[in-house]
């Protein structure tokens, strides 16, 4: 698993259509409305407590396609979150490999779909919640942290510890290729960083349905999830 500067899937989670997958459609497929055959565009499919990246192709008011990049939990309830942040249910009608398509439970209009958040805003990242307990280095210091959400650009971690803004800490986990980042913003115990290596977009796909197996302490998980609520509902953890 590595990261890299030079070969991300694209800038705060837009997938290049460059990539021109071959995706095709299962034989017999019926399509009650028109679609957006051209759209590729990265999202949050949410199954169960898991939250898994996956590109969105060929949209409708009734449904859309998507390619995963590894298998899905099976018989979970689906949801799928948009780069405007909104979120809708779905419901999985057919699978072709890493192609799925799925059913939304309720019709959504096409410009709610194509919507990328308010005007004016900066456009995030697609940022997956976790728990994953990790060592942080700065300088000589060694100190224990958590890793509560992840991009393919920076992460939010909650520590004790004092990072001082535009620290520069090394982060070692379980299951994590060695991150190098610098410190965005803190709020403590809140701490946002900016990657110096960004992730492929397939690449972290890929280490983050590994990842979601991976379980902090519940006692870390309970102190720690109401600082986490209250930095996200100020917009701290936009990176």
């Amino acid at each position: 698993m590595k990261c890299s500067q030079s070969q991300s899937f694209g800038p705060l989670g837009e997938v290049p259509a460059k990539v021109g997958w071959d995706e095709g459609s299962p034989t017999g497929e019926q399509r009650q409305a028109p679609r957006l055959t051209l759209l590729i565009r990265a999202a949050k499919l949410v199954a169960g407590e898991g939250e898994f990246l996956v590109v969105v192709r060929d949209v409708s008011r009734d449904g859309l396609k998507v390619r995963t990049f590894h298998p899905l939990p099976p018989d979970a309830d689906y949801s799928i979150e948009l780069s405007s942040g909104e979120r809708h249910q779905v419901e999985k009608v057919w699978e072709n490999g890493e192609i799925k398509g799925f059913r939304f439970s309720n019709p959504v209009a096409l410009e709610q779909l194509l919507a990328e958040g308010p005007a004016g805003r900066r456009k995030r990242p697609v940022r997956l919640r976790l728990k994953l307990e990790v060592a942080v280095f700065a300088g000589a210091r060694r100190s224990e942290a958590l890793i509560v959400d992840i991009s393919q650009h920076g992460a939010c971690i909650v520590s004790d510890e004092y990072l001082a803004i535009d620290e520069r800490i090394r982060i070692k986990g379980d299951s994590l290729p060695e991150l190098t980042a610098r410190v965005r913003w803190r709020r403590r115990p809140l701490y946002g960083l900016i990657f110096e290596q960004t992730f492929r977009f397939d690449d972290l796909a890929r280490l983050a349905a590994r990842l979601t197996t991976a379980s902090a302490s519940p006692m870390a998980a309970v102190e720690w999830d109401s600082a986490l609520r209250r930095a996200t509902s100020a917009g701290l953890t936009d990176r």
